[in-house]
């Protein structure tokens, strides 16, 4: 499947928007953080631990049956992880992998994984690579009645490759009162509970391939698909408007929860890659996306820790005869040790001149 140059327009477009004001306004940014509800902590480096867990799940549906879902799950590992946030750095490093103990049921997935982000009062970024190679069908029993959860192993398909970069750029309309660098990396402390109405873009740019030989629809299920959709590789790009809100409920001084929902107006673009055809696309079609984060921590002044779940979701186009849905989610469990402050004077007039 070839790449059109309109996927690619769209990441540069977003790297620009978030790159000029992150890089340059939020270095210097002169916000005023109200010190009664924020305590910034990002001049005192973090080293943070984590074991965390990564998964995307592809759901391939059929509008016109409502009951027809074909789910395809990556057998992840969890990765224990060691990240690094000083200012607006923020760094992570993959230190041991643990293979999944079910690889016999389900197979197993060779992943890849990449994360940067930038953190500012105002603004905020993230940016992110992911590969999977190797996917089981999550739901066997819609192809086979007399597949058996207990004994039966789950068809797999070690075939399947599935390629995402993502990158967003979301303002913050409260940053006097609320810090989300607060809850996410612990580059500051809420000291009061607070939350802020928060709006964004974002850009995703997603490719699935298969075997040529093989489409993505099991089998015994192709009948229920038109030829045309019957498919074996996709291309989706998405540049997504979003607007939500985010709060976070401080409780016995240092314990913490935070709870974000960012729902938004995504225009897709599709290429599918169907058996012995020419591929067909699908050009500024409006879809649906979403983002949803939770996080449980304790934030003291050098200790803290936590756990966080956080899922991202874009549906398909259901004017189509095959509906594709992707979401991705992410938990870490994570503990952190956070140093004692720089003396500026000690540090490099190079450092200083990017915020360092």
């Amino acid at each position: 499947m070839k790449f059109h140059r309109n996927n690619l327009s769209g990441l540069w477009l977003i790297f620009f928007i978030c790159c000029k004001p992150l890089l340059f306004g939020q270095l210097h940014s002169t916000t005023e953080q109200d010190s009664s509800f924020i305590l910034s902590l990002k001049h005192r480096p973090h080293l943070t631990f984590e074991f965390a867990r990564r998964l995307q799940s592809i759901q391939i549906r059929n509008p016109l049956v409502e009951t027809m879902l074909v789910q395809y799950d990556p057998n992840t590992s969890t990765n224990f992880m060691a990240s690094f946030d000083y200012k607006w750095v923020s760094l992570s490093l993959g230190l041991v992998n643990f293979k999944a103990s079910d690889s016999f049921r389900k197979g197993t997935t060779e992943q890849f994984s990449f994360r940067a982000s930038f953190n500012g009062k105002r603004f905020w970024n993230t940016n992110f690579i992911q590969y999977y190679q190797g996917f089981y069908l999550a739901n066997p029993a819609v192809a086979d009645k007399s597949w058996d959860v207990l004994t039966d192993p789950y068809p797999y398909r070690p075939d399947i490759n599935s390629f995402t970069l993502f990158s967003n750029l979301h303002y913050c309309f409260n940053p006097a009162k609320f810090s989300y660098r607060a809850s996410l990396w612990q580059l500051d402390k809420q000291k009061k509970s607070a939350g802020s109405l928060i709006s964004g873009v974002s850009y995703r740019l997603n490719v699935i391939t298969s075997d040529t030989s093989q489409v993505l629809i099991p089998l015994s299920l192709e009948n229920s698909f038109a030829p045309e959709y019957r498919f074996n590789a996709q291309s989706l790009s998405n540049f997504t408007i979003h607007l939500g809100y985010i709060h976070t409920f401080v409780f016995r001084r240092n314990w913490f929860l935070t709870l974000y929902f960012l729902p938004g107006i995504s225009f897709q673009n599709a290429n599918y890659q169907v058996r012995n055809q020419l591929p067909t696309t699908e050009r500024s079609q409006t879809v649906g996306a979403s983002e949803f984060r939770f996080i449980l921590g304790y934030n003291a002044d050098k200790w803290f820790t936590g756990l966080s779940s956080h899922s991202l979701t874009f549906t398909g186009n259901n004017r189509l005869q095959v509906w594709v849905d992707n979401n991705y989610t992410w938990t870490r469990l994570f503990i952190g040790y956070r140093f004692k402050q720089i003396n500026k004077e000690r540090t490099p007039k190079w450092m200083q001149k990017i915020g360092l």
